[in-house]
């Protein structure tokens, strides 16, 4: 990658970078605590095959670690620009109507994100005044995976508007190109670069014109 490059796909805000690393940390998490729970019910049908009991919970818990996954993967995924989007008239349009729609496209996922966040913050809410517990034999308290739940959707949400406000302030130095970097979606040849992309430490391969990419 040279220089150039760098600088223009180098996130514009130390906000942005933060969100960034906060986002991948609970891609990790939740990778490892995926991981785990596959792990827990594998062991649970083992037992249940060749030694004829159960742990017992394995689905109630691989159940609370997929719905706070899902909340938490959604904030990568957005930073990542991988949320899937119809795109058939999008990349035919001008810069400047691609622009419009990326924003209004990220204004309605707002909207949709904040109900999401408002309910979940009720149900959390109720959980709490009520001190409900699951009803399986765990009797786990249900705050405490609402709570991961709930703030995924928090982080969701405060990903969204930092997004929006950093796309403005590029919109109004009229960045257009970088509005697209950043919320708009992948054209064909980032996608390459980002497949053929080397690892760290594999050294560059040579392209068709014998030079090194």
């Amino acid at each position: 990658m040279t220089g150039k490059q760098a600088m223009t796909t180098r996130p514009p805000s130390s906000s942005l970078h933060v969100l960034n690393r906060i986002a991948g940390f609970g891609s990790w998490i939740g990778g490892i605590g995926l991981l785990l729970s596959s792990l827990f019910i594998a062991v649970d049908l083992i037992c249940r095959k060749f030694f004829g009991w159960s742990i017992g919970g394995a689905d109630e818990i691989a159940g609370y670690v997929l719905a706070g996954v899902s909340a938490w993967a959604f904030p990568i995924a957005l930073l990542r620009r991988s949320h899937i989007r119809v795109d058939v008239l999008y990349v035919h349009a001008p810069r400047t109507l691609r622009t419009a729609l990326d924003l209004f496209a990220l204004a309605c996922l707002a909207v949709f994100v904040g109900l999401l966040t408002y309910q979940a913050w009720l149900v959390l809410e109720d959980s709490i005044s009520y001190q409900a517990i699951s009803n399986t034999p765990l009797q786990i308290p249900l705050w405490i995976p609402q709570s991961i739940w709930f703030a995924g959707y928090v982080f969701f949400i405060a990903t969204i508007l930092c997004l929006f406000t950093i796309s403005l302030a590029l919109l109004i130095r009229k960045r257009t190109d970088e509005v697209g970097r950043l919320i708009g979606i992948n054209s064909v040849e980032e996608e390459i670069r980002e497949e053929v992309k080397p690892a760290p430490n594999e050294p560059a391969t040579h392209t068709a014109t014998g030079l090194k990419a």
